[in-house]
C-alpha cells in the first residue's frame, strides 16, 4: 500500500489530486500544509512519495525536496511546477525528482505517478 505525504499550504491547490489518490485502493494519503512539519513527517512516517507544491509559505518546493534530502534520501518526490520541462530538469538535476506535475494537478497526474512509483524497485 503506497504512503503518498502531500505537502501544500494551499490545499485547494491539491484537491483533485487527493482526491484521484484517495479513490485507488490502498493508497493512504497524509497531509502537510507546513514545510517544517512536512520535513518531520517524512522522516517519522516513511512516505513511499513526497508531492510537493510549487511554494509552500516562502519556501521554494524544489529547494524544500534539497532539505528532504538531508532527512530521507531514499523517498521519492515530484514536484509541482510552472518551469518548462527542459528547465525543470536542469533546476531539479540532482534532487531525484521522479516527476513534474503541472499547477492543480489532477486525476491523470495521480494515476501517472501511481504507476511510476509501481514501477521504482524502491517500492513493495
Amino acid at each position: 500500500m503506497p504512503r503518498i505525504l502531500l505537502v501544500a499550504d494551499q490545499v485547494e491547490a491539491f484537491e483533485e489530486l487527493a482526491r484521484s489518490l484517495g479513490d485507488e485502493e490502498g493508497v493512504e494519503i497524509l497531509w502537510s500544509h507546513d514545510s517544517e512539519q512536512a520535513l518531520t513527517k517524512a522522516a517519522s512516517d516513511a512516505p513511499d512519495l513526497v508531492i510537493v507544491d510549487e511554494v509552500i509559505g516562502e519556501v521554494q518546493g524544489l529547494d524544500w525536496i534539497q532539505r528532504l534530502i538531508s532527512v530521507n534520501a531514499f523517498v521519492q518526490t515530484a514536484a509541482v511546477s510552472r518551469l518548462s520541462h527542459d528547465d525543470f530538469h536542469e533546476t531539479s538535476e540532482g534532487l531525484g525528482v521522479m516527476a513534474q506535475l503541472p499547477p492543480h494537478p489532477g486525476k491523470t497526474d495521480a494515476l501517472r505517478v501511481l504507476k511510476m512509483i509501481s514501477k521504482s524497485p524502491d517500492f513493495g
